[in-house]
This record gives C-alpha cells, sequence and structure tokens, in this order.
C-alpha cells in the first residue's frame, strides 16, 4: 500500500529534519519541500487513476464538461493551497500561510461561482 510508503517519507523527513534543524536550519527547510514533493509525486498517480473514473463517470451520466473542468480548477487550488500553506507555516510564517488559504477559498468561491448560477437557474425554472 502506497500510505506506508508515504507515512515512511513524512516521518523521516521530519525526524531527518529535528535532527538536522539543531545545526543546519536551512538544510532542514530543503529536507522538509523535498520530502513535501516525492509525496506529491505519490498522489500524481492517485490523480491520474481520478481522471480516468471520472471520464468512465462522464460516459455515464452525461456530465456538461465544463462543470468537471470547474471541479478540475477547485481540486488544483486546494492542492497547491494546503501544500504551500503548510510550508510556510514550517517555515514560521504563518500569516503568509493564512493569507495563500484565504487567497485559496477565495479562489474556489470564485470559480465556483458559475456552477452555483446554474444550480439556482434551474431551480428558478422548476418553480416557475
Amino acid at each position: 500500500m502506497d500510505i506506508w510508503k508515504v507515512a515512511a517519507i513524512g516521518l523521516a523527513a521530519v525526524f531527518l529534519g529535528i535532527f538536522i534543524k539543531q545545526t543546519k536550519p536551512e538544510y532542514s527547510m530543503l529536507l522538509i519541500v523535498g520530502s513535501g514533493l516525492l509525496i506529491l509525486y505519490y498522489g500524481a498517480g492517485k490523480i491520474t487513476y481520478l481522471a480516468q473514473s471520472v471520464k468512465e463517470l462522464q460516459s455515464l451520466v452525461s456530465i456538461d464538461p465544463v462543470y468537471l473542468k470547474i471541479l478540475w480548477k477547485m481540486i488544483c487550488i486546494t492542492y497547491v493551497g494546503q501544500f504551500t500553506s503548510a510550508i510556510c507555516k514550517d517555515a514560521g510564517y504563518s500569516a503568509v500561510a493564512s493569507q495563500i488559504e484565504l487567497f485559496g477559498k477565495l479562489s474556489i468561491l470564485v470559480i465556483s461561482m458559475p456552477v452555483l448560477l446554474a444550480l439556482l437557474k434551474t431551480v428558478q425554472e422548476f418553480l416557475s
């Protein structure tokens, strides 16, 4: 199972980071960022499987491709925002991390507006 590999990479990076931080704090941050990128690489395999599953779902149910594109954008914003926010928090810049999280939330809200408007139009048509 991949979760064991990811957990081992994460724990090894944290323990090594704690050990290295005492002598070379800048190397500790590079180690944490590198391990995060390696874990993200493992996650990319899961994303390709998810993309295939969504395409299969789309063939079974008629879903407008625009909505799937919006969904992918929202997922990407979430992962990138969470990843960069965690790195900023680890580096001690929690204010920057909070701003990244806020911007990510606002971006998701903006991207989801067409879906919300389409939903409201559909509800309005049913009520009319």
